[in-house]
């Protein structure tokens, strides 16, 4: 997610290296500027935070999808942070008072937030066709954990038809957010054995649950694309973001197969190729991801976030290269999404000082131009790449997949629409045998 000091010292660089090249700028797009001429697509934009502070879709249109972006998905966060007073973690500017939009930092659980899907769905279908044209859906306000999520998932779209194409993203194993996701640990609540990806008794998510393959099994049938989260491999961070373990001897690749095969045909991408802002990439890390793209024919991978993005371009000693990562691409190139996971509303910034007690600095909602930095942060690495491998990956596999989740989900919705959202039927156990 966006630093925006790093993107300010990004582009001093850009702005310095096009003068010293003698190259000019081109000249910026208006906000209400048409499509851009080169295509790019966002596979993973964040329109709120984990305090639902956002912006507006029409906004989003107009003033950052105008610096660059042709299509982009909506993906509101799906948790929200917990303000628990009794914490302290809170402080007051400007006769406000302000408490935690981020998940690092405060004690408190988070938990899932479902009315952002009413929210931006019913914006969507007010806005003029050519908005709706670039923006892709995702519902997100359901818990993965819970087989009653499937049933949000169709009140969702039978609520709101024409809105949705997607799911996520959502989160599984990721460092510090799912011990913070409200809950009973499986531990506590397990009737038999405890899952082989549950590593310590306050896990209240696992890939080999059956309300996740549910989830996944029914997103195939109605057409669904799905955004998941899940590291690469266990860790250990605490809510302050202090390392206490990383396990990488500890990976999900057994698992995220597993699960992959009991809903071969959902088309489902895997985040930021399982990497995190401490879930960094071992030297067998793209060999890993390789084994799960060969067993599951329908996962793709983005290369989203500009943590994930600096390691691609800045690898330390005992990661791939930035060659290794070029082949990678260029032998994936059907199956890899880029994205920014630009989350649009800043965090609020907290600070302890002697004598003043609990100080803040308030987030805001991201200047338009940080978002366009983003987008060039690959550049480099997209340049070493054939035209036809970077178009894929930039534009063209967004296209192919969310356009397909639009025609399906559309006819799913006609063949449903006399449904009573009232009465959707409990689904059944899946069938986790390998399909």
């Amino acid at each position: 997610m966006i630093d925006v000091a790093t993107q300010m010292k990004r582009t001093a660089l850009v702005a310095f290296m096009a003068v010293a090249s003698g190259c000019s700028s081109p000249p910026e797009r208006s906000a209400d500027s048409t499509k851009p001429t080169e295509p790019l697509a966002d596979s993973h934009f964040h329109i709120s935070n984990y305090a639902f502070q956002g912006t507006t879709l029409r906004n989003l249109v107009d003033n950052y999808m105008s610096t660059g972006i042709t299509r982009s998905v909506v993906m509101p966060l799906p948790l929200q942070q917990r303000w628990d007073s009794f914490e302290g973690y809170q402080a007051n500017s400007g006769g406000d008072a302000f408490g935690p939009n981020y998940y690092i930092g405060p004690k408190s659980d988070l938990y899932y937030y479902a009315f952002a899907d009413a929210m931006y769905a019913k914006e969507y279908l007010e806005l003029p066709r050519e908005y709706q044209e670039r923006l892709d859906l995702m519902i997100t306000g359901f818990n993965p954990m819970d087989r009653y999520a499937v049933q949000h998932l169709k009140r969702a779209i039978l609520t709101y038809p024409g809105a949705f194409v997607g799911i996520g993203e959502f989160t599984i194993h990721k460092e510090v957010v799912s011990k913070k996701i409200a809950g009973e640990p499986i531990s506590h609540t397990a009737a038999g054995d405890i899952p082989s990806d549950v590593h310590s008794a306050d896990e209240t998510m696992s890939l080999t649950s059956e309300s996740l393959s549910s989830l996944l099994q029914e997103a195939g049938e109605i057409g669904l694309v799905a955004t998941l989260h899940n590291d690469v491999y266990d860790s250990d961070v605490t809510h302050t973001g202090e390392v206490k373990a990383l396990h990488p001897e500890r990976n999900y690749e057994s698992e995220l197969k597993s699960l992959c095969s009991t809903a071969p045909k959902t088309v489902t991408i895997w985040a930021h190729t399982g990497l995190g802002r401490f879930v960094k990439p071992t030297k067998d890390h793209l060999a890993i991801v390789g084994r799960v793209l060969d067993s599951c024919n329908n996962w793709l991978v983005d290369i989203s976030w500009d943590i994930v993005q600096e390691t691609i371009l800045h690898p330390g000693s005992a990661m791939p290269s930035t060659e290794e990562w070029t082949a990678f691409l260029d032998k994936y190139q059907d199956r890899i999404l880029w994205g920014s996971d630009t989350v649009i509303f800043g965090r609020n910034k907290f600070e302890v000082l002697p004598g003043a007690g609990m100080t803040v600095a308030p987030g805001k909602l991201m200047a338009a131009q940080d978002y366009k930095s983003v987008s060039k942060i690959l550049d480099p690495v997209f340049a070493t790449l054939s035209p036809q491998a970077a178009a894929k990956i930039k534009y063209e596999n967004y296209v192919r997949v969310f356009n397909g989740a639009r025609l399906k989900v559309r006819a799913w919705e006609q063949l449903h629409r006399d449904a009573n959202v009232w009465d959707i039927k409990t689904p059944k156990t899946p069938d986790l045998r390998p399909q």
